[in-house]
């Protein structure tokens, strides 16, 4: 009887949520505006904070609500590892090749230049060690979708656009393999009871990667050669779908990260095929209602009051300077050392300003992690999901409007009239 009452209860959820999506897709689509900030708006409109301040819900009604959004976390782990999987497919191994110099410094610049930066500065506002590095951390992961968005739609092709594909790519996986050493560091720093050995922040992550890529490369191999001799559409999805969520599942049995596994599948499956799969569009697709509940999800968790609290305000208008001097700062410093063209030092940073997507999902990975802690740690990883999801909606708005200006500036804007 009580489950058949909670799959009720979910059922209604879903529902409503779901007709919901499709009415804010409708208006962002309209406004064209990005509607990862429709979905994470409509989040915080069903937040827990919100819900338990409506006067003819009982005690017993809100309760069963915070339970029933609980039991939907294991859409953080799908979202993360669709993410992940597409960030792979866009690494391609003939660009690995022709890496130039300009490159690696745009890329090492601009990301080591929003992790000192804002670490930094968080240190400087009396915030404790492992929150500044865990902040430090999510601010050099940029997003690819909304500068892409804009690339497709109003770029023409020069050397400003092609090396920002290419630099966002790479932005990416960097911010992965930084995460993946800075979180186990800053869980140490944050509970006395861990001690900080060489074998915990090092030898353990590393080897936690390698296990990874060993997995994604075995599992991606396996499944783009099947996916190669498949002819039905039908089996295509269902072999899309059972490679990620297997590897997920495999992932989390064994303790090592989905991200890095999805990662390397996404990687093998762009560079080892013979044959060209054409999958990007049933991704597209199928992941549409997925991201959708991802990012409501997320938005339930911003508390509302944070909103009227100074010193929350002053730490994300911190965090949201700090990321993009040093996101700007560091593309450009990178770019003049290695020689690049005029427009490509003074315009490529302001393509890297958007954040919203991968950042969400590490801040979503630190607050699971670190939810069980004793004391007020618990509270601080909510602080830092809080933060991340607030100043997205900033970012993900300004960001291709950024974008924009570069390319005009650059004279690679199409022309729109």
């Amino acid at each position: 009887m009580l489950l058949n009452h909670k799959s009720h209860k979910l059922i209604y959820i879903i529902g409503l949520l779901l007709i919901f999506s499709f009415i804010v897709k409708t208006i962002t689509d309209r406004f064209r505006i990005p509607s990862v900030v429709g979905y994470i708006i409509l989040g915080t409109i069903f937040s827990q904070s919100i819900v338990e301040r409506i006067p003819f819900l009982s005690r017993e009604s809100i309760a069963w609500y915070n339970y029933l959004l609980n039991t939907f976390n294991f859409i953080t782990v799908l979202a993360v590892s669709f993410i992940s999987f597409s960030i792979g497919t866009s690494l391609y191994i003939k660009v690995f090749k022709q890496l130039e110099l300009e490159l690696i410094l745009i890329v090492l610049f601009e990301s080591f230049g929003a992790f000192i930066l804002v670490t930094g500065v968080m240190l400087f506002l009396d915030q404790s060690l492992f929150v500044s590095i865990l902040l430090g951390t999510i601010a050099t992961a940029t997003a690819p979708a909304a500068t892409v968005m804009v690339l497709k739609e109003y770029s023409i092709p020069g050397e400003l656009s092609a090396t920002l594909m290419v630099v966002l790519a790479l932005d990416e996986f960097l911010a992965l393999l930084i995460f993946s050493f800075m979180e186990p560091l800053s869980l140490a720093l944050a509970t006395p009871a861990h001690e900080i050995t060489f074998m915990a922040i090092l030898i353990s992550p590393l080897f936690k990667i390698i296990s990874a890529i060993i997995l994604g490369f075995s599992i991606g191999y396996l499944s783009q050669h099947l996916m190669a001799n498949c002819k039905s559409e039908d089996r295509k999805v269902l072999l899309i779908l059972a490679t990620v969520f297997g590897t997920s599942a495999l992932a989390v049995f064994l303790h090592i990260s989905p991200l890095f596994a999805n990662l390397t599948v996404g990687f093998v499956y762009r560079n080892f095929t013979k044959r060209r799969l054409d999958i990007s569009d049933k991704i597209d697709i199928l992941t549409v209602p997925l991201f959708a509940a991802f990012f409501i999800l997320a938005g339930t968790k911003i508390q509302i009051s944070n909103l009227f609290n100074w010193n929350f305000l002053l730490i994300a208008f911190a965090y949201s300077l700090t990321r993009i001097i040093g996101k700007v700062g560091g593309a450009r410093i990178g770019a003049k050392l290695s020689s690049a063209p005029k427009h490509v030092v003074d315009y490529l940073g302001f393509g890297l300003t958007p954040q919203i997507g991968i950042a969400i999902d590490l801040a979503f990975i630190i607050q699971k992690d670190f939810i069980h802690l004793p004391g007020n740690i618990s509270n601080i990883s909510m602080l830092i999901l809080n933060i991340i999801l607030f100043t997205s909606f900033f970012t993900e708005i300004f960001g291709p409007l950024a974008t924009e200006y570069g390319l005009i500036k650059s004279k690679e804007m199409k022309k729109r009239f």
